[in-house]
């Protein structure tokens, strides 16, 4: 705690110096950058055209924008869920004004709060892996800032229309901006809309959205500027669901949805998500100095709701579709029965899809003799509530150095619980525990999820639509943060270090006293502290103007999710035993190229990531109950080389070239502990069974293909460009369940018949073609007219699959694996997108 004051109070004493001062002013703020970087740019412009040998000065690399592998694999690879290096998005920090925006709950970036506002959320500043950054301090995954500055938007009126067969139909954008003004103020406004219904792969889906932006800027002095922003994407979704092989064959489609069914006549979602968490900001900028210092200030708040309904049921057979029993591999020993589930599956639509009308007619039948309902639609609900603050200090202390240093602050507070969405006809609902009835006899308190007197849902209360129920507890998160970046360039070479420190505080408040766990549900758990560290250094070795060799590194430590830190944390505030922080190592090599005809960037990266905690919920057969499955101790390593490329062929003519070869795998044995939530006795110590071991060391990373690779052809002349890209993805793995690699799941098998449960599915490696083309017209040098079409999968393969896993059910009596079969997404066959532009 002492090193976290001496670095508050250094950072406090140079923003104190920047605030005395009284000198000249940087000039506004445009889409380009502060002044020091307009001279490295305009710096290696000059270069374009001499000779770098010569000149006595050898530009730095400009690391805050994306480079030629990234600029060619961003959206080309993205088909197959790919992750750069193989690691998730909550290794990259994302910020809006300098303001961290990744989830204080989940670690990673909410990029739906801006959903749909491309005009005014374009062109952010990016700097990839552990390069140094001046806005944060960024994450292995490396770190993005968007600026809502208004006065930055050039003067404009735009507008886009937009038809597609992807994620919606149709999408209509308008945005307006007013520069900066004689009054000092500026203002931009961007306003979008985005739906569609029954989309071209997936039926019973659909999607309307609103997406709506203002920001508005006053200079005050030369010294001085204000400027707020109110953001916000309102949205509301149908979930395309995952299945299992079998179901995609007796549909005839890798695209079957097994969560609608037809009501009245029209496709009902069982599965609909709506969120709208507005984002407000206010940020002063503070440009002092001679430009030599640019302080960043922001507070921010952002608030709403994320929900997302599903089936419920009681005492019933279970509604879904592709519930495994459903299906004809389930009666293998009947193959005469088989084979009319099968018949039916394909003939028969009440069958492979939700039967609503079955649902109604069993509520209303149960509600005529005064009955609970035993089917309903439940909506399962994220309040959240954040305030907090960020301040970034930029200064060029000489012409050899710079120094980035800033702090935040944040807290958050997010409610989950469930509500009674509709009742389906039925006349009331009951907050028992379906998977404890019957266990606990001599205590009817077991069976209710809350026995606090006075509560809505007291034990056996009869609920209505719009009742909470099952859970209700807040996540509480307080995180604080200080880091600085010195950066020193000199004429053969470059190099940064940095250091952050951070503090992490939270806590769950349950609203709901669990009948199973009457004294560990109700009320503030205990407080858990973290305090966490990372260092940052890199060198840039600069051989001529046209050729460099860039080594970064980065080590620290992370706070662990507050979502994997709970036993329970739907009903016990019982934390999972000795949690501790995640150790994070990272290195990357780089040669990089930068010739007029030619710019490539070869990269050798590795990542280590230590002493991870998962948490994972699912139906356990033998306890026949919610089980909770907790995994700490988690090791991965993360290795791999990039390769990007682009060599001019004549003045019209690009070939690209990208790659990324990786290998990423569990280099641990993890240790597990499981719960299960209907009270049931595991090893007779406070329902808990603990140290079990994970035998998955050296298996493979899921989640991202490991291999993947794209040639391409660009083409440009006269405000025309195409684009032609032909891409293979390989190394493509199904995500384990780890149940399948323990003690418990081998039982007395043989090494042979073990493997069979063991092994990790490997999927087949794909190809796929893109294409796209656009056009610009400037008319009576005035308005600008466009349009551009991309195609992508043009060949409409639709073999790719983008995420697989292993369901955690395991049939523990048989050791069938195909009991409980993989789950599977597929990436859509040939999609289209196509726009046109007006802008004066």
């Amino acid at each position: 705690m002492r090193k976290i004051g001496i670095l508050f109070a250094g950072i406090l004493l140079l923003w104190a110096q920047a605030y005395s001062q009284e000198d000249k002013v940087m000039p506004d703020s445009t889409r380009q950058m502060p002044a020091l970087e307009e001279q490295r740019i305009s710096e290696d412009d000059d270069q374009e055209d001499d000779d770098a040998g010569t000149s006595n000065f050898i530009p730095g690399l400009l690391h805050s924008s994306r480079d030629v592998y990234s600029a060619i694999t961003g959206y080309t690879f993205s088909i197959a869920y790919f992750r750069e290096r193989g690691l998730d998005n909550s290794f990259e920090d994302v910020c809006v004004n300098n303001f961290l925006m990744n989830s204080l709950v989940t670690g990673r970036p909410t990029y739906s709060e801006w959903g749909g506002l491309n005009h005014v959320m374009r062109y952010p500043e990016t700097v990839t892996g552990n390069n140094a950054t001046s806005f944060t301090f960024g994450g292995m995954g490396g770190a993005t800032n968007y600026s809502t500055r208004a006065s930055s938007y050039r003067k404009q009126i735009r507008a886009t229309y937009s038809i597609s067969n992807r994620t919606y139909t149709h999408r209509l954008m308008f945005t307006g901006s007013t520069g900066l003004l004689k009054s000092g103020w500026a203002f931009t406004g961007s306003l979008s809309t985005r739906f569609g219904s029954s989309l071209a792969y997936v039926d019973g889906s659909l999607y309307n959205g609103v997406s709506y932006f203002l920001s508005g800027e006053k200079k005050i002095n030369e010294q001085h500027s204000l400027n707020l922003t109110v953001l916000g994407a309102p949205v509301q979704r149908s979930v395309q669901g995952n299945s299992v092989q079998e179901a995609y064959d007796l549909t005839g489609t890798n695209y079957y949805n097994p969560n609608w069914g037809w009501y009245n006549n029209k496709m009902r979602n069982a599965r609909v998500r709506t969120v709208h968490e507005p984002l407000i900001m206010l940020t002063h900028y503070f440009t002092p100095d001679n430009n030599k210092v640019v302080l960043t200030s922001t507070l921010a708040t952002t608030f709403g709701r994320n929900s997302t309904t599903a089936l419920n049921w009681n005492d019933v057979p279970d509604p879904r579709p592709d519930y495994y029993r459903y299906l004809p591999s389930y009666q293998k020993e009947n193959p005469a029965l088989a084979a009319y589930i099968a018949d039916q599956w394909q003939n028969n639509v009440n069958v492979r899809q939700i039967d609503w009308d079955h649902m109604y007619e069993v509520n209303q039948t149960a509600a005529a003799s005064g009955n609970r309902a035993q089917y309903m639609v439940e909506n399962r609900i994220y309040d959240h509530f954040q305030f907090g603050g960020a301040s970034n200090l930029v200064a060029n202390i000489s012409q050899n150095i710079k120094l980035s240093a800033g702090i935040d602050a944040r807290g958050m507070k997010q409610r989950n619980y469930k509500t009674i969405n509709d009742l389906l006809g039925g006349a009331y609902w009951i907050d028992n525990d379906k998977y404890s009835e019957g266990d606990y006899p001599e205590n009817d308190d077991v069976t209710f999820n809350n026995i606090k007197e006075g509560a809505v849902n007291y034990k056996d209360s009869h609920l209505s639509k719009g009742d909470v129920f099952g859970y209700d507890y807040t996540y509480n998160i307080f995180k604080e943060m200080a880091w600085a970046m010195s950066e020193f360039t000199y004429k053969l070479f470059e190099f940064h270090a940095g250091l952050e420190l951070k503090g992490t505080q939270y806590w769950r408040t349950g609203h709901m006293q669990n009948g199973r766990f009457p004294d560990d549900s109700y009320g503030d758990s205990k407080t858990k502290v973290f305090i966490d560290y990372a260092f940052k250094a890199g060198w840039t070795q600069k051989i001529t103007g046209r050729n460099y060799l860039v080594l970064n590194g980065t080590y620290g430590t992370e706070a662990p999710s507050i979502l994997n830190a709970f036993i329970a944390p739907r009903i016990r505030n019982t934390y999972v035993d000795n949690l501790q922080s995640t150790q994070i190592a990272s290195a990357d090599f780089s040669y990089i190229m930068n010739y007029p005809f030619m710019k490539a960037r070869l990269t050798a990266f590795i990542a280590q990531i230590n002493n991870q905690t998962k948490l994972v919920s699912f139906y356990h057969d033998d306890y026949a109950s919610m089980v909770n499955y907790s995994m700490k101790n988690i090791d991965q390593r993360n290795w791999g080389i990039e390769l990007g490329t682009e060599i001019k062929m004549g003045s019209m003519f690009s070939l690209v070239l990208a790659g990324n070869w990786g290998d990423y795998r569990y280099t641990s044995r993890p240790e597990v502990s499981m719960n299960a939530e209907n009270g049931y006795d595991i090893l007779g110590d406070n329902n808990i069974a603990e140290n079990r071991v994970v035998y998955w060391k050296n298996y493979h990373v899921a989640g991202t293909p490991q291999v993947a690779a794209t040639a391409g052809i660009k083409f440009n002349h006269d405000y025309w460009w195409v684009n032609i890209n032909a891409n293979y993805f390989d190394k493509i793995y199904c995500d384990l369940n780890p149940e399948r690699r323990t003690e418990s799941a081998r039982g007395t098998l043989d090494e042979e018949a073990y493997q069979l449960i063991a092994a990790q599915t490997k999927l087949k490696g794909q190809f796929t073609l893109d294409a796209s083309i656009s056009k610009s017209w400037r008319i009576k040098n005035k308005y600008n007219i466009g349009f551009n079409v991309s195609v992508t999968n043009i060949l409409n393969n639709k073999n790719l699959i983008t995420t697989a896993w292993e369901q955690y059910r395991f049939d523990y009596r048989e050791y069938n694996v195909d009991k409980f079969q993989n789950k599977y997404y597929y990436a859509y066959g040939t999609t289209f997108y196509a726009a046109i532009n007006f802008q004066m």
